[in-house]
This record gives structure tokens, sequence and C-alpha cells, in this order.
């Protein structure tokens, strides 16, 4: 008896959440219109409905148009019933976006990251989520959730930052030294780009996606059969230390000519600053300098280009995507680099596999991976009803 309960109870639960995931598809629609889609009765998403709206996780929106008989009642998410934060912890600023229910951003902030020890990372972390909420008039018992996308690998459970090598961590338990009495979810940055990228940007609709992150490191994120592919021990998609020159310049992680030794922006910095003999700057003032003609600047970008075109050409060969997504601050001079970089990749490419795939620049900007998180967030929150 008490496992035919828990059957039950686990169906029972297994009907609600379609019935919501349903509703958040495609809202506004009908009683009707969502049994017919899941092949539920009408009875059964009537009484789930009542629940979910007297819960406060659905309201009523208006009615559809009539077929002869009585309207029938159009429902949808109550975007005001919790909210998502989504942050994307970079090298050097933090980048959040906070959606409501319905995956619309309410608000958005960025900060900068002057120290990456542990520990004031997550206290200017507890600051800026702090901060961003009373920005946007959001209490925190409001919050659902809070999703961070960080440059390292986790471990199985995604509770552990294992290695980051540009943040210098290892084994960092994030979520227990945050504290917020709130879930808060960790995925690799590149994967939750990719995330970001199939729900909100370019790649909406597209089952087989490379999404790869070029900032200070290089990561990619694999989307195969619409599902984020982690990899047997949650590895996969570190291609920003695949060997592009087997005795190369020496990567943080150990290795010798690692991609993104070559292709990152921290690549092009350090090689624009050994032509020129000039102090650092940032990649913003060299991307300027770029398009503004300047012959060093051009130079590097072009060394910069062909690296990174090498990469993606190996991963379009071994991997046969629908579709490559290329985020970054590299993105804001699309107009410079983007036929050079298709060049690179199509002199490297397979002729079929060439053909077969579009090349994108993001369109998100730095929000990709925030905007990721939060649709973690959601989706968790979708997955947790009862």
């Amino acid at each position: 008896m008490v496992k035919k309960a828990i059957n039950q109870e686990l169906m029972r639960n297994t009907n609600k959440t379609q019935i919501l995931k349903c509703i958040k598809e495609k809202q506004p629609v009908s009683k009707r219109e969502v049994a017919e889609e899941l092949g539920l009765s009408t009875t059964t998403v009537a009484t789930f409905i009542k629940e979910l709206q007297g819960e406060g996780m659905i309201r009523s929106g208006g009615t559809a148009q009539s077929t002869g008989g009585r309207r029938s009642v159009l429902y949808q998410l109550n975007s005001d019933f919790a909210y998502a934060l989504g942050i994307d912890l970079k090298v050097d600023r933090l980048c959040g976006v906070l959606l409501n229910f319905k995956g619309e951003i309410k608000g958005v902030k960025e900060a900068e990251l002057v120290d990456r020890d542990e520990w004031q990372v997550s206290r200017l972390l507890i600051d800026f989520i702090q901060g961003m909420l009373a920005e946007n008039e959001v209490a925190l018992s409001q919050v659902g959730g809070i999703g961070i996308g960080v440059p390292g690998v986790l471990n199985r459970e995604r509770t552990i930052i294992e290695f980051a090598p540009n943040l210098g961590w290892r084994n960092v338990n994030l979520p227990a030294m945050l504290a917020l009495e709130k879930p808060v979810y960790l995925e690799n940055e590149a994967n939750a780009g990719a995330l970001g990228e199939v729900v909100f940007g370019a790649a909406q609709q597209v089952s087989n996606l490379v999404y790869v992150s070029v900032g200070v490191g290089i990561g990619c994120g694999l989307i195969i059969n619409h599902q984020l592919f982690p990899g047997f021990l949650q590895y996969a998609g570190e291609f920003g230390h695949m060997t592009v020159e087997p005795f190369g310049e020496r990567c943080r992680c150990g290795n010798q000519g690692c991609w993104e030794v070559y292709a990152s922006n921290s690549a092009a910095l350090r090689m624009y600053v050994e032509k020129t003999k000039q102090q650092q700057t940032t990649f913003q003032e060299f991307l300027h300098r770029g398009t503004k003609g300047e012959q060093p600047a051009l130079e590097v970008l072009q060394t910069l280009l062909r690296y990174l075109g090498l990469g993606i050409a190996n991963l379009i060969n071994g991997l046969n995507p629908e579709m490559v997504v290329v985020g970054g601050e590299l993105t804001a001079a699309k107009e410079l680099v983007y036929h050079s970089l298709l060049k690179e990749i199509k002199a490297r490419t397979l002729e079929k596999s060439f053909a077969g795939v579009r090349l994108e620049f993001s369109q998100l900007g730095d929000q990709a991976v925030a905007l990721g998180m939060g649709s973690i967030v959601l989706d968790q929150m979708l997955n947790t009803v009862n």
C-alpha cells in the first residue's frame, strides 16, 4: 500500500509539473489545449490548474476567440510569483540578470572583480546579490534560487568548483561559503552560455550546438540532441586546453601550447604587448585600436583569428554541429573579424561539415552566461512543484 501511495504521489507531481511546463511553453493556453498536448483528461488538467492558481504560480490571461460556444479561459505563468538570479562569475567582473517567473529580464547589474581570493569573491557576491535585489525592489524571500556560472570544472554533484585555473581556485564550495538560505546552482560558464543561447539567443530551436566562450580563457559548451552534454566526469567542453602548439607557451593548467594560450583575450594582449613594448592595456582598447586600423593591433588580431579558427574547425570536424556561436568581447568587433574567422574555419574543415554549419556571434553580449544560469534556476523551480 505504501509503494502504491508513493507511485500515485509521483504520478500526481509529474502531471502537475508537465502541466506547468506546458503552460510555460504555450502561454497563453486553454485547459483543452493543455489536455490535448499532454494526453490528459480535461478534468485532471482543470484540477491541477486550480491548484496552480491557488498557489499563485499561474493566472488567467484573457479568453480565446469563440468558435461558436463558450469562450475558453487562457492561462499563463504569474510573472511575479518568484524570481531567478543568474550570475556570470568572470575572472575580472561579475555580470548578473534578474528574471521574473516568465523568464523576462527585470534587472541587470555589473561589478568589477579586483580580488580573486575565494573568500573575498564570496563576500563580493553577497554584496552584489543584495545590491541587485535592492535596486529592483525584490526581497530575498521572493527569489526561488541563484545560479552562478563559473570558469572552471565542477564535481559530479555541481556543488564544488574543483579547478578554476584562471581564478587560481581548487576545491571551492561556493554555495556553502555564500550561506544564503536559498538554493545556489553552479554550472561551468560555457555550458551556461550554451543554454543562454538556446533559451534566449541565436540558437533557439537548434538541436546540436557548440558555444565557444572567448574571454581570459576559452571554454566550450556542447548541446547534443537538445541536451547539454556534460561528459562522463562532467569535464566535457574543456577544449580551451586542447594542444595547438606542442612546444608552445605554458598554460595555467600546467600544459604547454593550449588553445586558450593562443586564441583568448589574454593571449591577444600578451602578443600585443610583446609586439609594441607598450604597457598592459585592456582587450576593449586593443579591439578599438584594431578597428581604427592600427597595424600592430591588426597583425595580432589576425594571429588570434588564425588560432581561433583552427580550434573551431577542429570542433566542427569532430562534432559536426548545426551551429557554432562565439561569445565574448570579441563579438563587439564582428564587422572586423567575422569574415577572416570564417575564412580560417573554411580552410580547415571538411567540405560537408562546413556546408552544414552556421557560424554566429552571440547577440546576448555579456548576458549569455547569466541568462543561462537564470534559465537553470527557473527550470529547477518548475521541476520542484508539489
